[in-house]
């Protein structure tokens, strides 16, 4: 059975490498692999991890200061998977703070104009009407309900572009 995702993009904040969301999405999507932490930054085990399978899909979520956006869609083309020392030296980039576990991507679509969240409203079960969704956004993965609310964001999507 395919599932839908979403996978939040955010700022890197300090460190040596402070990345712009936006910049970190285009960089991990040309490389066709996204990173995510099995184990999030307080020890946790990442929810929902383990059920990404190859032929599941991902719109990536941008929580940003200025507005939060929808910045495309993707299809997933690997389970969760650890990539091997050969691998992660094609794709793993220090200045970029990459990781070497997470998923392949494939039929990546950047959106030139992202979709504001509020787009949503009432248009997907997890934006209500009254435009509260923060808590749905918690962590860095989240599935969806259903195909419907993909394609709703897709829809959205080509209604502004």
């Amino acid at each position: 059975m395919t599932n839908y995702w979403i996978f939040k993009v955010k700022d890197e904040a300090g460190g040596l490498y402070g990345r712009k969301g936006r910049e970190i999405f285009d960089h991990r999507t040309q490389e066709g692999f996204w990173g995510i932490r099995a184990v999030n930054e307080n020890g946790k085990p990442e929810s929902n991890v383990n059920l990404l399978e190859k032929g599941d899909y991902t719109a990536f979520y941008l929580v940003h200061r200025d507005g939060n956006k929808f910045l495309g869609t993707a299809k997933i083309d690997s389970s969760f998977t650890r990539l091997s020392e050969e691998q992660a030296k094609e794709i793993v980039h220090k200045d970029f703070i990459d990781l070497d576990e997470g998923v392949r991507l494939t039929e990546v679509d950047r959106w030139v104009k992202p979709l504001p969240v509020e787009n949503m409203c009432g248009k997907v079960s997890f934006v209500r009407s009254t435009g509260k969704f923060g808590f749905f956004f918690q962590g860095s993965i989240k599935k969806m309900k259903n195909i419907g609310d993909y394609q709703a964001i897709i829809r959205e999507y080509k209604l502004i572009n």
